[in-house]
């Protein structure tokens, strides 16, 4: 099996499970911070009550109409709110492309029982949480940060406001991580992994070093595993797939499709090393990659 397959299926083995430094947004007195995208819509765009759905580029809407008003608590000008058409009571907002982050100014017109607020990726969800509101409080920001999503969706009760709506893409991810430090960090990225590229990484060697190798693993990280005098810091399950390095260098094609973006996978590097008593497995630091442009 060729490296191009290897990776090809490890990635559709990844999990889309939220990333340890996942942050939530909530009752914040402003949004994200120099966003890569910022929809405010607009003022007096469309006649009030008109139906949203795909008129503002990059997202896709369902259950939500136009409205224009005054400055009212981070409600300027054009904003969303509830289609009176009934239910299902659900804010949908799906997203070009996956993205990274997001906030948004929300207001729940009713305060009987909490608006739920989730993120999903191709269909799962990735993170949620429950919030209790009002529309009038100022401190109205919510949202989700450091995770993988495409879609945004909010269980409202009666009616809502929603403006503002930031968001930042998926960009290309190499993140170092070496558990409790015991690892010799010697394992880095040269690039990053962008789709339709070649990922260069590369592990330091010596006069002693008898080969370099990848572990590419589907399942994600580890805390950290006593193993060999060192920590294993990927999983083992699915089974990794062990890759064979040039003199330290490494080269792994990622697809050009966007299937592929905001797939995840972790590799762990490892030298064997010629010692007194025969060789020895070294192992070192773990790089944990998101696939993006």
């Amino acid at each position: 099996m060729n490296v191009s397959r290897l990776l090809l299926t490890a990635l559709l083995l990844l999990s889309a499970a939220p990333c340890a430094f996942a942050q939530r947004i909530v009752a914040q007195s402003s949004g994200l911070s120099s966003p890569d995208h910022l929809i405010d819509f607009g003022a007096n765009l469309y006649p009030n009550f008109t139906p949203i759905n795909n008129q503002f580029a990059g997202i896709q809407v369902t259950h939500a109409r136009y409205f224009t008003t005054g400055s009212y608590l981070n409600l300027v000008g054009g904003f969303l709110t509830n289609d009176p058409i009934g239910p299902p009571d659900s804010l949908r907002i799906r997203f070009q492309s996956p993205i990274t982050s997001v906030s948004f100014a929300y207001h729940q017109i009713s305060n009987v029982r909490a608006s739920n607020f989730r993120v999903l990726f191709r269909g799962s969800i990735v993170d949620a949480f429950s919030y209790l509101w009002n529309q009038t409080q100022p401190n109205n920001y919510f949202g989700f940060q450091n995770l993988v999503f495409d879609e945004l969706q909010i269980d409202f009760v009666a009616d809502f406001n929603f403006d503002t709506l930031a968001f930042d893409d998926l960009a290309a991810r190499c993140d170092f991580r070496n558990g409790s430090g015991v690892n010799p960090p010697d394992y880095r990225c040269l690039t990053l992994p962008m789709l339709g590229t070649s990922w260069q990484s590369a592990i330091s060697t010596g006069p002693q070093t008898l080969g370099s190798y990848v572990a590419l693993a589907a399942g994600g990280p580890l805390a950290g595993l006593p193993l060999f005098g060192g920590e294993l810091l990927i999983q083992l399950s699915p089974e990794p797939v062990f890759i064979a390095g040039t003199a330290g260098s490494f080269a792994l094609p990622i697809p050009s499709s966007s299937w592929f973006l905001g797939g995840a996978v972790s590799v762990q590097g490892l030298r064997i090393e010629a010692d007194s008593s025969g060789p020895r497995i070294v192992l070192l630091n773990a790089l944990d990659l998101v696939f993006g442009t």
